[in-house]
């Protein structure tokens, strides 16, 4: 059968071998020449990727020959048509070398380390988003909006956790802070804390246990936290203490023989019907006034042992001799 060729008159077709009249070995080329051989990306083309192609017989609409060999149509929005890249791509070089694309349309190979290396930026630079928004650049490598607190990628108020795992909110200096327990969280106050009967703030209250703000009725020596000088209070560690002049728990630190009451045994007192009397080895206000020394609630003659633990008896004087 008769068979038709690209180039009749070599009975060769367009990229098959050859060898020149100068005995050099080379490929048929589109006008059934012998060209030396080339090495091309594309041999039946004899073009290499990113070469000016023909889209029409007639050679009047100019493409460019793709990865897959394929003439197709120029995309106009490249940076660098030619190889149909834009500034910025990763690209690899011909030793291998992993580079971005440079405003000359070069493969220029990375020197600098960056968090995110694709677009050449570290966590936390400037940036810009597609929707033309000013961000910061995440740890995800994409431009978030900008935060109050980048370094955190976070903005005052957020909740967070701190290094010790304890819930907090974050704060105008960006740092993590515990969350505050209140009693009343609504207002953010504490029973017994000052607050406003009214919107100005001129008529003063105090928060009450139902964590209304109401009228103070009663006249406190402390009124921030309803108590007066000398009332028994408790402090953040659960130590007792007395309210003292400042307003301050004072934490007790004297020994008392009857410490609920802060008494010791012999002190004077007065029992809840009003009569003086002293405080005995019960620690109750008793009204029994027949001691020869009532301090002591002994009599002259009774065994005694004084403070530095020898026994004798009580003398004269109400002391153990």
């Amino acid at each position: 059968p008769n068979v038709v060729y690209d180039c009749p008159n070599l009975q060769a077709n367009i990229g098959d071998a050859c060898t020149n009249p100068n005995g050099v070995t080379g490929i048929v080329d589109a006008n059934c020449d012998c060209s030396p051989n080339v090495v091309y990306d594309c041999p039946l083309l004899q073009l290499n990727f990113g070469n000016d192609c023909y889209l029409d017989p007639a050679g009047t609409m100019i493409g460019i020959v793709n990865a897959d060999c394929d003439c197709e149509e120029i995309n106009t929005t490249y940076d660098c048509p030619s190889i149909q890249a834009n500034f910025g791509d990763a690209c690899t070089n011909a030793n291998g070398d992993v580079g971005t694309i440079d405003t000359n349309c070069d493969c220029e190979i990375n020197t600098t380390v960056y968090d995110c290396p694709n677009i050449q930026a570290n966590i936390g630079d400037v940036c810009t988003n597609a929707a033309g928004e000013t961000g910061n650049i995440d740890i995800n490598c994409n431009c978030s909006p900008i935060y109050d607190c980048p370094n955190i990628q976070a903005n005052i108020g957020d909740a967070c956790t701190t290094g010790a795992g304890v819930t907090g909110t974050i704060n105008p200096n960006c740092n993590c802070s515990p969350n505050v327990v209140y009693d009343c969280p609504s207002l953010q106050l504490n029973i017994g804390d000052v607050c406003y009967l009214n919107p100005t703030g001129t008529m003063q209250g105090t928060v009450d246990v139902n964590c209304n703000c109401e009228a103070d009725s009663t006249t406190y020596d402390c009124p921030s936290i309803m108590a007066n000088y000398g009332d028994n209070c408790t402090d953040a560690a659960g130590n007792v203490g007395t309210i003292d002049t400042n307003c301050d728990c004072e934490i007790n630190t004297t020994v008392y023989d009857c410490p609920n009451i802060q008494a010791n045994i012999g002190d004077v007192c007065t029992t809840a019907l009003g009569v003086t009397g002293v405080i005995d080895t019960n620690c109750d206000c008793v009204t029994n006034n027949t001691w020869d020394c009532p301090s002591l609630q002994l009599n002259f003659g009774d065994p005694c042992t004084n403070p530095n633990g020898v026994n004798g008896t009580i003398d004269t004087n109400c002391n153990c001799t």
